[in-house]
C-alpha cells in the first residue's frame, strides 16, 4: 500500500473553525458540538483529521458519561480497561484523584528514560486505535497533558537505528493491572493501518523486552528509542480547560499525564479498538 500524505495543503471545507496546536501534530476544532451532531458526514470529518493532524482538540463538550460513550460508538467497538471504571458504563474509565490529591495511579512508569510515557492499552491484542479524554474538573494550576509524535519520532531516527530495529517485535504486559490481564508481543515499528505510514510502538510503561535479545542489550536498545522520541520537537503540551474533549490516534502517538498538582483532577476516557499491530 503506497502510504498517504498525512499533512495535506489543502483545507479541509467544513464550515467549523479548525487550526493547528502545534508544528508537530494536533489541530484544533471549534463550532462542534459532538453531543447533537450525530451525523456520519462529521465523523467523517473528524476522521480525516485525525489522519492529517493525529489529534484533535474539541472545546466546550458538555457531555455525560453515557453521551461520551454513544459518541465513541460512532468510531467503532468499544474497550473496556481493567481499572477504575464509571458508575453508569463499564465503556468510559473514570480517572481522577481524591479532595486531598492522592492520584489513582493506573498507569505507573517503569523505565528511567521517559517513565510514564505511554500509547495506550498497547498490552492488548488489539490495542486502541484511538482514545478520547473528556476534562471533568480541572486543578487551579498544573495536569497537562503532553503527546508526542511518533512519526516524526521515528522519520528522524538515525538510519543505522532504524536498521537495527526494522523487524524486532517486543513484548508488551498488563498485568501492573491484575494477573488475568493479557500480554503481547507487538512490532518495535508500527505500520499505520490506514495510512502506510510507520511510527515506533514501544513504550516505558508498558514495553519489558525486545523479543530475541539478551536482556543488557534489549534495555540498551530500549533505552536509545525512548531516549529519543521524548524530544521537544515531537511534541505538544496540551493545557487542559473544563469540558474539552481531546481525541488521538494510539497508533502514531504517546502520550504523559503531567502530575503536577495537589487538587482534584477528574477525566472520563474511552478508547475504541483497533486491529493487530503489523
Amino acid at each position: 500500500m503506497k502510504p498517504q500524505e498525512l499533512f495535506v495543503d489543502q483545507d479541509i471545507d467544513s464550515g467549523l473553525d479548525i487550526e493547528p496546536v502545534s508544528v508537530t501534530l494536533g489541530a484544533r476544532v471549534q463550532g462542534l458540538d459532538v453531543g447533537s451532531d450525530d451525523s456520519q458526514e462529521t465523523i467523517d470529518l473528524l476522521h480525516e483529521l485525525m489522519l492529517k493532524h493525529h489529534l484533535l482538540v474539541i472545546p466546550n463538550q458538555q457531555l455525560s458519561a453515557l453521551e461520551l460513550e454513544d459518541f465513541g460508538r460512532r468510531w467503532g467497538e468499544l474497550l473496556t480497561h481493567p481499572a477504575t471504571k464509571h458508575r453508569d458504563t463499564q465503556y468510559v474509565q473514570w480517572i481522577g484523584s481524591s479532595e486531598e490529591g492522592r492520584q489513582f495511579k493506573f498507569f505507573p512508569g517503569s523505565h528511567p528514560a521517559g517513565g510514564g510515557w505511554h500509547s495506550d492499552m498497547t498490552w492488548h491484542s488489539t490495542p486502541p486505535k484511538y482514545t478520547g479524554l473528556h476534562a471533568r474538573r480541572l486543578p487551579s494550576a498544573g495536569g497537562d497533558t503532553i503527546f508526542s509524535n511518533q512519526h516524526k519520532a521515528y522519520e528522524t531516527l538515525p538510519p543505522s537505528l532504524k536498521d537495527e530495529i526494522e523487524d524486532k517485535k517486543a513484548f508488551h504486559t498488563g498485568k501492573v493491572f491484575g494477573p488475568d490481564v493479557e500480554d503481547s508481543i507487538h512490532p518495535v515499528v508500527r505500520t499505520h493501518d490506514e495510512t502506510g505510514h510507520k511510527a515506533l510502538y514501544v513504550n516505558p510503561n508498558f514495553t519489558k523486552y525486545i523479543v530475541g535479545m539478551p536482556s543488557d542489550e534489549s534495555e540498551i536498545l530500549l533505552f536509545r528509542i525512548f531516549s529519543h522520541f521524548v524530544r521537544p520537537e515531537f511534541t505538544y503540551r496540551h493545557k487542559w480547560n473544563l469540558d474539552d474533549l481531546v481525541l488521538w490516534d494510539n497508533r502514531s502517538v504517546m502520550h504523559y499525564a503531567v502530575a503536577d498538582y495537589g487538587e482534584r483532577r477528574v477525566m472520563h476516557r474511552i478508547v475504541v479498538q483497533g486491529n493487530v499491530p503489523s
